[in-house]
């Protein structure tokens, strides 16, 4: 067990991509110049040696909202920008990994060919130091649920998802929980992932808490204007999933976008790692792309947790909350058999009108 070690944000700049092809120029051969400047500038060393890298949200694939020349986004992530994991990208990531002994987390838009081809997953990966893809976490809620936008939710094709992924990459055979929002124990600690906007819903990051995480992996950032002052709402969240659920949080935002059409600095950077009383121990308060990273002690983290003094996690009363969430607010298995193209369909699937109608909800009065 490594009790002291660095982990390190790569907040690396981003160019979106048209096809997987152009992947290595545009983005991954940054990708591998940033892990040697991180090993050798940003390293504690003997007192805390570099464990962990992680990386933005698709920081080899940036975002690309070009559907030609398809008729839809799914399509043509799936046809021409999706990966596979493991895959020849994610090899180069993993000599690396091997080389300098850490473990790697970032995500990328993955096909999974199992389950289908014709649409991609957001999946946050772990390699480990051996080199291995040990760990893949997909995205449960993409941006824009009911308008969609370019990746397939687990929840979309939950029959499916379950049947091909029970028991893989950090899944414990047979549990619903952990084959959604998967924890692997680790010589680092264990280590859960969520991406992005998963962030809004504490129920993801306390998944990952009640299977006993200790540090959270976090790729990308709010976009403006959330992600800066006065909202905050990428700093909020990070900070809070890590006090009410002590656990350490290693949330890497991204540096510019290059693409066609959008701001370069439409991610205000905001890169930080948070300790488990949710205090910021490391934070780039700027945009653009840097490499930062600090101690992360995960012995303090045990010894804390042996505390039952604001010990949130062991106060909870869960009896109540089954029956808060008796009732399904987003339809299940809608696109088992089909893509999510008809943006009417998901509209008409969204529950506002039906917590206005229960009263839950009161509307506007014009």
């Amino acid at each position: 067990m490594v009790e002291l070690y660095t982990a390190i944000c790569m907040q690396m700049n981003r160019t979106g991509i048209d096809h997987r092809r152009e992947i290595r120029k545009a983005n991954l051969d940054r990708c591998l110049e940033l892990l040697e400047y991180a090993a050798a500038k940003v390293s504690y060393r003997e007192y805390a040696p570099i464990k962990l890298a992680l990386f933005p949200e698709v920081f080899m694939q940036g975002w690309n909202d070009i559907a030609a020349p398809y008729s839809n986004i799914y399509t043509k992530v799936a046809k021409d920008m999706a990966i596979r994991i493991p895959g020849e990208e994610t090899d180069l990531l993993a000599e690396k990994a091997k080389h300098y002994k850490i473990y790697i987390g970032g995500t990328a838009h993955e096909v999974i060919p199992e389950i289908s081809e014709e649409y991609a997953f957001n999946c946050g990966f772990i390699i480990s130091p051996d080199g291995e893809v040990i760990y893949k976490h997909h995205k449960y809620c993409p941006y824009l649920p009911y308008r969609g936008r370019d990746d397939i939710s687990p929840h979309d094709i939950w029959d499916k998802y379950i049947e091909k992924m029970d028991g893989k990459y950090g899944r414990k055979k047979g549990d619903v929980v952990s084959c959604m929002f998967p924890v692997i124990e680790t010589d680092i600690g264990k280590l859960g992932y969520i991406i992005c906007n998963e962030g809004f819903y504490f129920e993801h990051t306390r998944a990952l808490a009640l299977q006993g995480c200790e540090v959270m992996l976090r790729s990308s950032g709010m976009s403006e204007p959330e992600g800066s002052p006065p909202q905050d709402l990428w700093q909020i969240t990070n900070r809070a999933a890590a006090a009410y659920n002590m656990m350490y949080v290693v949330a890497c935002a991204p540096g510019d976008l290059y693409v066609k059409g959008n701001p370069l600095n439409a991610w205000p950077g905001q890169s930080m790692i948070v300790d488990f009383h949710g205090a910021l121990l490391q934070h780039v308060p700027y945009t653009g792309e840097t490499v930062t990273g600090t101690a992360i002690n995960i012995e303090a983290l045990r010894k804390r947790r042996m505390d039952p003094r604001h010990n949130w996690l062991t106060q909870l009363r869960t009896e109540l909350y089954k029956e808060m969430y008796s009732k399904p607010m987003y339809p299940i298995n809608m696109f088992s058999d089909r893509l999510p193209t008809d943006p009417a369909e998901r509209s008409d699937a969204q529950p506002i009108k039906r917590l206005v109608e229960e009263g839950i909800f009161l509307p506007p009065s014009q």
